[in-house]
């Protein structure tokens, strides 16, 4: 977690490709913000709703990816102050 400004946990059990995941976290500036959440998609939406509702910005790197989630696959419109 060191070093992870935003991003998922995920415990799984089994090989490479798991068959079965039985934790998923979300991280926020190095530290669990939520634990013991069953589903990836779920766990995924909550982390976008807490940048969402502290107004956090994503991280340099991965903001394209971010915004087009945010877009595409939640249909959240970004505020008018903080559009480009």
């Amino acid at each position: 977690m060191k070093g992870m400004q935003v991003g998922l946990l995920i415990g799984d059990e089994g090989d490479a490709i798991p068959h079965e995941v039985f934790n998923v976290a979300d991280v926020v500036e190095e530290t669990i913000a939520q634990h013991n959440l069953k589903y990836v998609a779920c766990s995924f939406s909550m982390l976008m709703g807490i940048i969402y509702c502290v107004h956090l910005e994503y991280p340099q790197d991965m903001k394209c990816c971010f915004e087009v989630l945010q877009r595409v696959v939640m249909k959240i419109k970004p505020l008018p102050e903080y559009t480009d």
